[in-house]
């Protein structure tokens, strides 16, 4: 079974499972040779600072290294660094947060999303295009854009009983170059 507490367990995992991520780390915030290669690393339109150790904690967007070194006096040891969505984000099929529950005969689904190329992680909840709880063998399910991938990359990775937050795209992209981008895994927090 798969324990997660936080958000830097949460990274560790999703790389110790080789699951498809946009390239992040988590680096100490006096880390700047690490943060600058990092951005040397992995050249991008767009990045994201965030706390690794709290929900909805800061968050920033910049464009390149000088930027986020003015942006670090908001994070108090940590800080992930990762290469932002938002780019991608007109290729967007489905936006989510999804459970699968095994259980004794029937798995049972819990998913909130959106398809539209506004949705994030932080505002599916704000009004979901879908929210449901149900069966796997829900008609409903299998009509979702995109749902059917995210439903695969689930049992080819067995995340089952854990929350994913995922996207899917219509382009192959991040680490794996897949459909399926996985945002953060959590179970306990």
């Amino acid at each position: 079974m798969i324990i997660i507490k936080n958000k830097k367990d949460s990274i560790n995992k999703m790389k110790e499972l080789k699951l498809n991520y946009f390239p992040l780390e988590v680096f100490d915030v006096s880390d700047l040779a690490g943060i600058k290669k990092f951005f040397e690393d992995n050249r991008a339109e767009e990045y994201v600072l965030r706390s690794p150790n709290k929900t909805n904690g800061n968050f920033f967007y910049v464009q390149n290294f000088e930027e986020a070194k003015e942006k670090l006096q908001y994070f108090s040891k940590e800080v992930t660094v990762d290469v932002s969505y938002r780019p991608y984000k007109e290729s967007i099929v489905l936006v989510g947060d999804i459970k699968v529950h095994r259980g004794y005969g029937v798995d049972v689904v819990d998913l909130t999303a959106r398809t539209d190329s506004g949705a994030t992680q932080r505002n599916i909840y704000e009004n979901p295009q879908y929210n449901l709880h149900t069966t796997l063998e829900d008609n409903k399910l299998w009509d979702i854009p995109g749902f059917s991938k995210i439903m695969r990359y689930i049992s080819d990775n067995e995340l089952y009983d854990i929350i994913v937050e995922f996207s899917v795209y219509d382009c192959k992209i991040g680490v794996n170059k897949d459909n399926v981008v996985i945002s953060e895994l959590r179970t306990g927090y």
